[in-house]
């Protein structure tokens, strides 16, 4: 079709009808206008594509997460020392309680919180019926000495009196000799009849009889004084020993301080009668304090008597040890007491609270992580470890944990980064995107 240009020259008759002449234009090249439908639709292809692969990465990602809102720590390498954080309250090592040795009644001389040194007397009691007794029984001692010395005089006398004895039948021996000598002379010049010499030897025979008969019963006599002498003895001794337990019992009727401190609980009223071992009063040593701890029952195994501790106070930390370890079980904890290694620090009070540590175990050299939330979460057998805008889950072997650092065993290599935050979250998924 021939387009024609209109033109002020062109009339159109009267009453003639309008053409769509006036309508046409110069079109486009239909080639180029293809090109560009074609690029644009490519265009679109890649942007859906990158679209779909974003949505799809979302979508396999389900949450991504700001390392603003994540704690990242390293894996170190060092000194581990695992250790537990305890914290319990100030107590006595030596609080003895004092209790009445004796009934009778108390005479106070102290009252709660005054200072007291050792030996200081803190009360006395009164005890008429002990006084009796006590002096009953060192009469009957001197009953007893008495009675004992009185066996021996007349024990010695007894003595004196055999060997008397003794002593004539050895003159009456001497005579009899003598007289056999005599009769001996006289036999042989035939002065004397046969029945004299044999009288004379007989009577020497009679008298050696009775000597040794007599120095027998002597010392037979002496033995017997000994052994009598000896029971009276036991007998004195025992009734001294009677003496000596009443004199104890009536000196602790004064009741003193076994240790240097403060009076501490009053378990009776001043003049009141109180019957045996009924407890009078306490004494609080204020030189010897240790720290009295809960321990979780969790930790009992772990702990021993001699394991070295720290003890937090007054902004430092002194040295300590575990001194005691109860062997039950109370509301699942343990009672265990710190003793102070050194001097113990001035100002301590009792049930004063105050915080420490338990050292467990020490390594000289191994990897280790702070320690976070993500421990407890993952149960120590995998980590979150950062890779560049992603935290790749890891199975990891952990170790000792103290109450700073955890230690690793397998899994992770010195320097890496982890999430130490709590990743109960993550619920398990592989990776997890990390925004800024």
């Amino acid at each position: 079709m021939t387009v024609r240009p209109i033109t002020s020259d062109t009339r159109r008759p009267a009453g003639a009808m309008r053409d769509t002449s006036a309508q046409d234009s110069v079109g486009a090249k239909p080639g180029r206008r293809r090109r560009w439908i074609t690029l644009a639709s490519v265009l679109g292809l890649v942007v859906a594509a990158v679209g779909l692969f974003r949505l799809t990465e979302w979508f396999s990602l389900d949450q991504a997460y700001s390392r603003d809102r994540l704690r990242i720590g390293a894996v170190t390498e060092g000194e581990f020392v695992r250790d537990i954080p305890i914290q319990g309250v100030i107590v006595a090592a030596v609080k003895p309680t004092l209790f009445a040795p004796s009934p009778g009644r108390v005479n106070l001389r102290v009252a709660a919180g005054d200072r007291v040194v050792a030996d200081d007397v803190l009360a006395v009691i009164e005890s008429p019926e002990l006084m009796s007794t006590l002096a009953q029984a060192k009469a009957e001692l001197d009953a007893e000495r008495t009675e004992a010395e009185r066996a021996v005089i007349e024990g010695r006398q007894q003595d004196l009196q055999n060997q008397q004895a003794v002593d004539l039948a050895r003159v009456a021996v001497t005579a009899a000799e003598r007289e056999l000598r005599r009769a001996e002379a006289s036999w042989e010049y035939q002065v004397i009849s046969l029945q004299d010499f044999e009288q004379a030897k007989d009577e020497l025979e009679r008298a050696r009889l009775e000597y040794e008969h007599r120095r027998a019963d002597a010392d037979l006599y002496l033995e017997r004084f000994n052994f009598e002498r000896k029971a009276a003895q036991f007998g004195v001794d025992q009734r001294a020993l009677a003496v000596a337990e009443l004199e104890r019992q009536w000196a602790a009727l004064t009741v003193k301080a076994p240790v240097s401190g403060i009076v501490g609980t009053i378990s009776v009223e001043d003049r009141a009668a109180v019957i045996q071992d009924t407890p009078l009063l306490s004494v609080v040593d204020l030189e010897r304090l240790e720290l009295e701890v809960p321990l979780a029952q969790g930790y009992a195994d772990d702990v021993a008597i001699g394991l070295t501790a720290t003890i937090s106070y007054g902004g430092s930390v002194f040295d300590a040890v575990v001194s005691s370890l109860s062997p039950e079980v109370e509301n699942n904890t343990v009672a265990t007491r710190l003793r102070f290694s050194d001097a113990q620090p001035s100002g301590l009070r009792q049930n004063q609270r105050l915080t420490g540590r338990i050292e467990l175990d020490r390594l000289s050299s191994a990897l280790q992580v702070p320690r976070g939330s993500w421990f407890d979460a993952e149960g120590g057998r995998a980590a979150y470890v950062v890779e560049g805008d992603y935290a790749i889950r890891r199975s990891v072997t952990a170790g000792a944990a103290s109450a700073q650092f955890i230690q690793i065993v397998d899994g992770l290599d010195l320097g890496e980064q982890i999430v130490l935050s709590n990743t109960s979250d993550f619920e398990g998924r592989e990776r997890i995107l990390l925004t800024q």
